[in-house]
């Protein structure tokens, strides 16, 4: 029954979902560079709008760059703005941001 009840949560948080665009479980280790810091984090979703993120500091709001290593042995910097950030539990973040533009793509 507790386990129904945890499913029944969150189906109704996905029914809050106001956003349209299509996101795709994207989890992989990310660099985010925040005030000229880098900080690690990792993606938890993308979009061709924005991305989720797992991290272990707060992120402050505007702008900041976030580094997404390909599979093809690239990383794409994207400048990203922060549209939401939150606590989800013993120090750890969960935020989403929207892209702004292509930084850069290194090899």
């Amino acid at each position: 029954m507790a386990i129904h009840e945890l499913v029944i949560e969150a189906h109704d948080e996905g029914k809050r979902e106001r956003r349209a665009e299509v996101r795709y479980p994207f989890f992989r280790p990310v660099s985010l560079n925040v005030g000229g810091r880098r900080h690690a984090g990792f993606s938890r979703e993308i979009s061709a709008t924005g991305v989720g993120l797992l991290h272990n500091f707060p992120l402050p709001p505007g702008d900041f760059e976030v580094a997404i290593p390909s599979r093809r042995g690239h990383s794409v910097r994207v400048r990203t703005r922060l549209v939401w950030c939150r606590p989800c539990g013993e120090g750890w973040y969960i935020s989403g941001g929207q892209f702004v533009g292509i930084t850069s793509v290194e090899a």
